[in-house]
């Protein structure tokens, strides 16, 4: 593995090859932008598998070189570091087409590792994107997993469903388990989850649930989860849907987003918000927990109108009605008011305050203390470096829907990348 690492700085090309070293011991190849000129000539002989890249290379403008890079489409991922600069230095990078922004600052061997690898994931998920034929773009397709790393072994291999086979359980909330199975058809591995047989005496409940699904399944977007079978067998209801091998955003919130990343996944959350909106449908929890990763790299969110019913920890109820995860729900929600898709941009937005910063938007004791906070409490003031994103956050966790984007193609023509 070859990177090309081009940097005046003699004593920041060693550190920068030292960190990649962790994970690719070979890994080096340095380049003086002052001494050798710009490497667009190196690259085009091949073999490079990304660049990290100064954003003031030999005193040039490195924002500018990013862009001439990419125009070629085979051409590797670049990684752009600065020692300064904030948000308008990061969108600049990303339309440019850089695959992340990355301050020298704040930099370590664990997360420029992980920058690169999810670079060098979206390189592939593009070329597939490019070399699909129309009809069958790269999202669709699905890869197998060996079931045995996953989960916990099933209780046993019944099948509760006809035409699935239990390979592992994957998930148990209040109300509903998840299997990861195999359809019988044609050995398809996919999510299965099974609801708690008490619902069915719920018809409010089974009418949404009936309706939503037959919904997002007619849904073709890669941002969307793809549901293969929704129905009913026996005392259960079971939605068919694909597995996501790339875990969710609350494991990558752990580990910390950079600025770039967190505007470029905000802005496929947005995408998919368009297209279910689109539909007439309300996710109405939107969190971490429901944002799933395929192996690409790529994002689609999950459990519509449903993920509010399977986790009665973190659920509340308003005569009957069962609202969302309180740490993410609308002033409106928080009130029992009329709810319309600007609810999910204001949940969208305490998601990326949390990727920008590392922290909740709001902290409290209880579930009714957040909603106070929802309902009553400042917008916080993100870090001086962060400044520049203040704006959007303020639009998005608007007390009133009036005050926000009014919709997530509005979100997405602002932020997208």
């Amino acid at each position: 593995m070859r990177f090309l690492i081009v940097d005046e700085s003699a004593q920041a090309r060693r550190e920068l090859a030292a960190m990649l070293n962790a994970r690719w011991p070979e890994a080096r190849c340095e380049w003086d932008p002052r001494a050798q000129g710009d490497p667009r000539e190196q690259l085009a002989r091949g073999g490079y598998a990304a660049v990290l890249l100064d954003s003031e290379p030999g005193g040039a403008d490195g924002i500018a070189w990013v862009a001439a890079i990419r125009r070629n489409p085979d051409a590797p991922p670049v990684v752009l570091l600065t020692a300064r600069g904030g948000e308008y230095l990061a969108v600049k990078a990303m339309k440019a087409g850089a695959a992340d922004f990355m301050r020298k600052d704040t930099l370590d061997a664990e997360r420029l590792v992980r920058s690169v690898e999810e670079a060098l994931t979206e390189q592939e998920a593009q070329r597939l994107d490019r070399t699909s034929p129309g009809t069958n773009p790269a999202f669709l397709r699905t890869v197998q997993v060996d079931a045995r790393k996953i989960g916990l072994p099933a209780e046993d291999d019944t099948v509760l469903v006809p035409g699935y086979r239990v390979l592992r359980m994957i998930g148990e909330g209040g109300m509903a388990k998840a299997y990861l199975c195999e359809r019988a058809h044609d050995g398809l591995q996919l999510v299965l989850k099974v609801l708690d047989p008490s619902l069915r005496s719920d018809e409010v409940f089974l009418q949404r649930f009936v309706r939503e699904y037959k919904l997002i399944a007619s849904i073709e977007n890669e941002h969307v989860a793809r549901i293969f079978d929704q129905g009913f067998t026996g005392q259960h209801a079971y939605i068919a849907m694909e597995y996501f091998s790339g875990g969710d955003l609350k494991a990558r919130l752990a580990q910390g987003v950079t600025s770039l990343g967190a505007l470029r996944i905000a802005s496929q959350i947005a995408k998919a918000l368009d297209a279910i909106h689109s539909s007439g449908i309300i996710h109405r929890d939107l969190k971490p927990q429901n944002i799933l990763f395929r192996d690409t790299g790529r994002l689609a969110i999950v459990d519509f109108g449903l993920a509010k019913d399977m986790s009665v920890e973190s659920t509340l109820t308003q005569h009957g009605e069962i609202l969302a995860t309180p740490r993410y729900m609308s002033p409106e929600q928080c009130l029992a008011t009329g709810v319309d898709h600007r609810s999910d941009l204001y949940s969208l937005g305490v998601i990326f305050f949390e990727m920008l910063t590392g922290n909740r938007l709001y902290e409290a004791e209880s579930a009714a203390g957040l909603i106070y906070q929802h309902v009553h409490g400042e917008v916080p003031q993100l870090p001086g470096r962060l400044s520049g994103y203040q704006p959007i956050v303020n639009r998005l966790l608007a007390k009133q829907p009036e005050a926000r984007f009014q919709s997530a193609r509005e979100l997405f023509a602002t932020i997208a990348i």
